[in-house]
């Protein structure tokens, strides 16, 4: 049996900071919902439920690549969302609107490089969001939707992918517990402007 991994791009901590304030109040509003905390807001691109010992080696090669194949690139969180629906949310979530491409990039790319080192990747269709509370069972958010909706939404630069190991029920929370194995910072020149 592996190891559960996944690659993410987080958020710089004022961001974090930030939208913990709009979050905190509403922890204790729906006992439907288990909030996740700060420390685990992060943007998914890559999740593998079982990563072979003889296989890490290999991913972190494929994540440093993609790294340095990858220039820093602007994030926008704003806008709310539940998956599956929401008439039937399992988990609640804000949106991304800006940085949807590269993120896509980022997955595709860090999804063959792990097929590549022989880990079987989640294939589930990929959209980038920041998931903030999950729900025991499904239910109707459509009040949720509006709250997180009206959060002013941030704009950041990601700079790096993080590699992390993940631990569920180890949290201090009874959440998942995260172990950042590896950094690999985003260093491609950016695309200069247009020469007219």
């Amino acid at each position: 049996m592996g190891t559960r991994m996944f690659a993410a791009v987080y958020p710089p901590a004022e961001v974090i900071e930030d939208l913990a304030a709009y979050v905190d109040p509403r922890r204790q509003a729906d006992d439907r919902l288990r909030w996740s905390g700060p420390g685990n807001w992060h943007i998914t691109t890559l999740f593998a439920d079982s990563v072979p010992e003889r296989s890490l080696d290999p991913l972190i090669e494929g994540l440093a690549a993609l790294a340095e194949r990858t220039a820093p690139f602007d994030v926008r969180i704003a806008g709310s969302l539940a998956f599956p629906n929401p008439y039937e949310a399992r988990v609640l979530g804000l949106d991304i609107t800006t940085g949807v491409a590269q993120l896509g990039h980022l997955s595709r790319t860090a999804r063959a490089a792990a097929s590549h080192a022989g880990i079987v990747p989640d294939g589930s269709r990929f959209h980038p969001h920041l998931t903030l509370a999950r729900a025991k069972r499904p239910f109707e958010a459509t009040k949720w939707l509006t709250v997180l909706g009206s959060f002013p939404g941030w704009t950041f630069r990601a700079a790096e992918l993080v590699l992390l190991e993940s631990y569920l029920r180890q949290g201090p929370t009874g959440g998942p517990r995260h172990v950042v194995l590896e950094r690999f910072r985003f260093t491609a020149d950016a695309p200069g402007p247009a020469v007219p």
